[in-house]
């Protein structure tokens, strides 16, 4: 599965595109569909985002109507909304976020080229110390951090989710395997 899961990290739109894309995974391996949303208009977001349930170690998350998953996850002592997506390279936040995460950036520190809809934007590249969403915690895990008006939502993307032991969708729901 972690090797399926590689070669759909590096077969997705990366966090250099400006467009968030699930691809969910039958139970068999292969893709069942990919739904893509401009990340500079973010969907209408219900009023209580999806949380996870428990059950046997694993996180289940019921798909939202256009198929994404909207939830929380604690990262480094701050619980802030986030989008599963599987079509970003690596978790990317927004930057008012990572100030209340604990991270001061300097102008100085936004010198990673990313490209989007909207043309050439920087990131500052940075690493988390604990990144948790239900039971599930993962330690050290790269991210970037965007200005506020490049990132509708932050994204937990696969720097995170290839630390499980696995993910699918099953029935509407996304499992994520610990």
């Amino acid at each position: 599965m972690r090797g399926l899961m590689m070669l759909f990290g590096g077969f997705v739109l990366g966090f250099a595109s400006a467009t968030a894309l699930l691809v969910t995974i039958s139970p068999e391996g292969g893709t069942q569909q990919a739904v893509a949303q401009t990340a500079q208009q973010p969907a209408q977001r219900s009023q209580t985002p999806a949380r996870p349930a428990a059950t046997g170690g694993d996180e289940v998350f019921r798909l939202n109507g256009r198929g994404h998953v909207e939830t929380y996850a604690e990262i480094d002592g701050a619980d802030m909304p986030v989008l599963i997506d599987t079509g970003a390279t690596l978790i990317s936040l927004r930057e008012s976020d990572a100030r209340r995460a604990g991270y001061r950036l300097r102008n100085s520190d936004f010198n990673v080229p990313v490209n989007t809809a909207n043309g050439r934007k920087y990131s500052a590249r940075i690493v988390l110390r604990s990144v948790e969403i239900g039971s599930i915690r993962v330690r050290n895990v790269e991210a970037l951090v965007s200005r506020d008006d490049q990132l509708g939502i932050n994204l937990l993307g696969m720097s995170f989710l290839t630390r499980l032991d696995g993910f699918r969708v099953e029935n509407g729901m996304l499992i994520l395997e610990n």
